[in-house]
This record gives structure tokens, C-alpha cells and sequence, in this order.
């Protein structure tokens, strides 16, 4: 058991006095922002930027990414079997509607078109007996009836000698490949003197100036989208590039995964830097009219809130302010509450301010 003492009770005695002496502790709850002032009162003046909150148009934008490929584009192939005799082509060259891509040794083909013609010649000769024959002058098809003319061309062997003259310049023909249409070389899988095949794989060509973008939106985001509408290009690999392009059609069906497919033709088409498949970013804007717009970097977060800071120019103070965002792009917000226009809003030397902290204009 524990004796009372006279040197607990006066330490007793002591410890009640202190607390009695000691500032009551304020259990209001304090603003944020008075909070805040007291912290920053004695603070050196903070350097900012300002910009003036502005009402207008807004481009809302949707991102999204796609693969570049061109509209115009066919795989380019022999006609004729043979061996390659010229391959004047290289991978990546641009060539020409009509340019010469390759041809076969055609030497058979050019004796079957000179025994066509002899044929010819021989067929003519009994034409002219066949039309004196007939009460005819020889050289003048009017000399006799259109019946009996017929009768002769076909006694003569005549049509079907023009007939094979025909078909023997036409494999003439298939035995040279030309352009069907300017374009780049891609995919070049043969070489000179190779054997190949009709229906054998000569090239792919590409019209760089066809080039698109395709791309998949959600359905709810493909609603908004219509046919004509403005966006930008940005290749993965050369961020700095921007291409204006334009949705040129919509496919009206919604895939498995929720996905609309859109492709949009490239307004203005570089001159190098693009090629077939190539990612890209694709940026859609539409535009929202009267709307609160203020710099991306103005908006900061404060216990787990959207806040901006304006400047008092009369103060010389940095106010917070609550916002609610109704849009966002890569470069700016619209603002619904909280901003006003002509609001000098704080974009730079935001990041560690306070509520009615002093700041200069840098």
C-alpha cells in the first residue's frame, strides 16, 4: 500500500496550475485559406505569370490512336510467264502513272505477231481472187454486196487472220507492266533475269498522296463524330508533325469490342516522312461555344481538389478559387464555376501557392 506523501501532493498542485495558466486551444475549425494566410504572411513575394480567363469557342478533343495507310494501293502482277527481261524499278521510287515496271523476254511473242501478219498478207490475196471471182474489183470492198463481202472475208480467212494479229499484239502488251497510277515501289520480290509466272507478284505500289488514317471510337464517342470533320495526324514517331486531315466515312457498324472503325483522308500530305502503317495519334476536336477557357497549367489539386489561382492586382495577392471543369484538351480547360471572364488567372508559380499569398507578376 502506497503512504500519501507530502511531496506528491505538491507535485499534484503544481501540474493543475500549469494547466489552468496555460492559451485554451481554439477548437473552431479554421479555413483552409485562413490557414493558409498565416502560414504564408511573412513569405517572400512569389513570381508568377498570369493570363486573362477568355469566353469563348472551345475545342473539346477526343484522342485516339490509328494506323496511316493509303486509299490507293494495288499489288502489281505479271500477266505474261517468261523470263524478266528489264526490272527498271527499285523499292521506294516514285514512279508516274504509264512509267515501264518490268517486261518479259518477248522474242516468241514477236515471231507469233510476225506470222500473224504474214497470215495476213496471205489472207488479202485470196480476198482480191475471191472478190474478182464474184463479179468483183480486186482492192475494192464496195465492188460487191455487204453479204457477199462477209461471205469472202470469211472464205478468205481474212477476219481471223486480223484476229490473230490482235491477240498477238495483246500478249505484246501483257508482257510489259506499266504504272496504273503514281505511286511509291513497296514490296519489290523479284530481280532481273528471274522466271516467273502470269499472275506472279511484281510489286506493291502506293500513292502517297491517298494516304489516311484508320481509327475506332466508342459508339458514344462516335456519335459526335460526322462526316467532313476536322483533326490532326500526329505520327508516334515524329511527334513535332501535325496534318490537318478530315473523316471522310464512318462505318456504320460497332464491332465486338464496342468499336465504331472511321478513316479520314490527310489534307495536306508531306512530302517525305510518311509511310504504309504507320501509328499515329489522331486528335478530333469539336467546338463548344461560350465557354470559360483558361490555361491547362492554371489547375492545381488542394486536399483532393480542383483549385486556380487569381491574382488581385489592387492586393497584389494570389486568391484560390474552386472550379469545376466542363472540358478539357491538351493545352486548356473550360471552366463552368469558380472563373469569371477577365479573371487574371495563375498558369506558371502555382504549384506551391497559398491562399492570399503575396506574389509578383514576372
Amino acid at each position: 500500500m502506497i503512504k500519501n506523501s507530502p511531496g506528491i501532493a505538491w507535485a499534484f498542485l503544481l501540474l493543475l496550475t500549469c494547466l489552468h495558466c496555460s492559451p485554451q486551444q481554439n477548437t473552431d475549425e479554421q479555413p483552409e485559406e485562413t490557414a493558409s494566410t498565416n502560414l504564408t504572411a511573412s513569405a517572400p513575394a512569389i513570381p508568377v505569370k498570369t493570363q486573362k480567363a477568355t469566353q469563348g469557342s472551345f475545342a473539346l478533343q477526343t484522342i485516339t490512336s490509328g494506323k496511316l495507310q493509303a486509299a490507293q494501293q494495288a499489288e502489281i502482277q505479271f500477266q505474261a510467264g517468261g523470263t524478266i527481261q528489264q526490272l527498271p524499278i527499285t523499292e521506294g521510287q516514285f514512279v508516274q502513272k504509264g512509267t515501264l515496271m518490268a517486261s518479259i523476254n518477248d522474242t516468241l511473242l514477236q515471231f507469233s505477231l510476225a506470222q500473224a501478219r504474214l497470215n495476213l498478207e496471205d489472207a488479202i490475196s485470196q480476198k482480191q481472187d475471191l472478190l474478182v471471182a464474184n463479179g468483183g474489183q480486186a482492192g475494192v470492198d464496195t465492188s460487191v454486196s455487204a453479204d457477199k463481202l462477209e461471205i469472202i472475208h470469211m472464205m478468205s480467212g481474212y477476219n481471223k487472220a486480223l484476229q490473230q494479229i490482235e491477240q498477238a499484239e495483246y500478249e505484246l502488251r501483257r508482257a510489259k507492266v506499266h504504272s496504273p497510277f503514281p505511286g511509291l515501289v513497296a514490296e519489290l520480290e523479284v530481280r532481273p533475269f528471274q522466271s516467273v509466272s502470269p499472275g506472279e507478284k511484281l510489286c506493291r505500289l502506293l500513292n502517297p498522296n491517298s494516304f489516311e488514317v484508320e481509327f475506332q471510337l466508342l459508339e458514344k464517342e462516335a456519335l459526335q463524330v460526322r462526316k467532313g470533320q476536322s483533326l490532326k495526324v500526329i505520327p508516334l514517331a515524329n511527334e513535332s508533325l501535325s496534318i490537318p486531315a478530315f473523316v471522310q466515312t464512318i462505318t456504320p457498324i460497332v464491332n465486338e469490342q464496342g468499336l465504331v472503325t472511321i478513316k479520314a483522308r490527310l489534307s495536306q500530305v508531306p512530302s517525305s516522312g510518311l509511310f504504309e502503317g504507320m501509328n499515329v495519334r489522331v486528335i478530333l476536336e469539336q467546338h463548344i461555344p461560350n465557354q470559360i477557357i483558361i490555361p491547362r497549367s492554371a489547375l492545381v489539386l488542394r486536399s483532393g481538389r480542383e483549385v486556380v489561382f487569381t491574382y488581385e492586382p489592387n492586393e497584389q495577392l494570389a486568391k484560390w478559387k474552386y472550379v469545376t471543369i466542363a472540358y478539357e484538351n491538351e493545352d486548356q480547360l473550360a471552366v463552368s464555376e469558380g472563373i469569371e471572364a477577365g479573371d487574371l488567372v495563375i498558369y506558371e508559380g502555382n504549384l506551391n501557392l497559398a491562399h492570399d499569398a503575396e506574389v509578383t507578376i514576372n
